[in-house]
């Protein structure tokens, strides 16, 4: 009988399908590494647009911070402005309000009451006079209170006086007197 050798043929089948293996493997880890190149170019891209976008933006945030900058000058500007305007304003007020409150005052008098003595300080005002009756006073206090400058307008004293044998009625009056009332007033 013939006896044939079959063992360098599994060798050599081995030894090919051991090469395919590798071959196999080195294709699939050459596939691999061009993959992970990939990602890491990919990557490496993302990372330098992501760089340069903040780059930008610490741009913007730097020609930002300089217009905020007039932007608080001019708020500031602003405020001085409108100071400077509610300081006129106030002068204004202090300066033509004595004279709208005694407009108001001879505006309120009825006829048979006749104002003494008149004094103002710091928003408070004592009126004291001379009338006829009490219906003379209560009208006059009415009147005032109607005047929208002259505001709280009390009855301190009232009494019975008499000059040359007639019967007067001396009073004393307090009130408010509310320069905030007087129209206008600067804004900005």
């Amino acid at each position: 009988m013939i006896r044939i050798n079959l063992l360098p043929v599994r060798e050599k089948k081995k030894k090919e399908s051991t090469r395919k293996m590798f071959s196999i493997l080195a294709l699939f880890l050459g596939l691999v590494a061009l993959v992970i190149i990939f990602f890491h170019l990919s990557l490496s891209s993302q990372i330098n647009q992501v760089q340069a976008q903040i780059k930008s933006y610490n741009e913007e945030i730097q020609r930002l911070k300089i217009d905020t900058k007039d932007v608080e000058k001019f708020k500031a500007e602003k405020e001085d402005l409108q100071r400077r305007l509610n300081t006129i304003y106030t002068l204004q007020r202090a300066k033509t309000g004595p004279v709208r409150v005694l407009d108001e005052l001879v505006t309120a008098l009825p006829g048979k009451l006749w104002l003494t003595a008149l004094r103002e300080k710091g928003g408070k005002m004592e009126v004291k006079g001379v009338a006829f009756d009490n219906q003379d006073i209560a009208k006059f206090m009415t009147n005032l209170e109607k005047s929208g400058v002259i505001r709280n307008v009390e009855l301190v004293v009232s009494q019975q006086l008499e000059k040359k044998d007639i019967k007067l009625k001396e009073f004393t009056l307090t009130c408010q007197v509310s320069y905030a009332s007087l129209p206008g007033g600067p804004t900005l």
